[in-house]
């Protein structure tokens, strides 16, 4: 569905920016999002089939879960990178000729930078839980402190 709801959206973003006459693809922000995107689409392409279809054998299904964990954090910090780039053009570009400036603080300012603020803390929040072992999925064979009812009894 994200992946569904993400090519809608950049199918709207390249025709306004068609209807408008705005070049595509110019700013920091539209890399980041175009290499998000693409880094998202081959995860989940990966993502099933290797880890969903049954035809993967273990082997290649351990040798890549580290690289799949690696590309997962790193399609989020992307996708942070992007929301936030996207936020400052944005703003730029809408308070370039208003009455009040970016740099006096508006409250269209305030509320962008708030939205910003809270979307680096939730990236940070879904990192920690990422490397957080005590939140991670217990791997067959192998017990840790935090699985104390998979340890056989002594």
């Amino acid at each position: 569905m994200a992946f569904i709801l993400t090519v809608l959206g950049l199918v709207a973003v390249f025709r306004y920016h068609n209807n408008k006459n705005i070049t595509n693809l110019y700013s920091l922000h539209s890399w980041l999002g175009i290499t998000t995107v693409f880094l998202f689409a081959c995860q989940w392409f990966l993502g099933f089939t290797v880890f969903l279809l049954p035809w993967a054998s273990v082997w290649l299904r351990s040798l890549l879960k580290p690289l799949h964990v690696f590309f997962g954090a790193s399609i989020l910090s992307l996708a942070i990178a992007s929301v936030i780039s996207g936020i400052n053009e944005k703003l730029f570009f809408s308070l370039k000729n208003a009455t009040k400036p970016y740099s006096s603080l508006p409250g269209e300012a305030v509320f962008a930078n708030s939205t910003g603020m809270l979307v680096v803390i939730f990236g940070l929040l879904v990192l920690y839980v990422l490397q957080a072992s005590s939140w991670k999925r217990p791997q067959v064979g192998i017990t840790t402190e935090g699985q104390p009812l998979l340890r056989e009894r002594e």
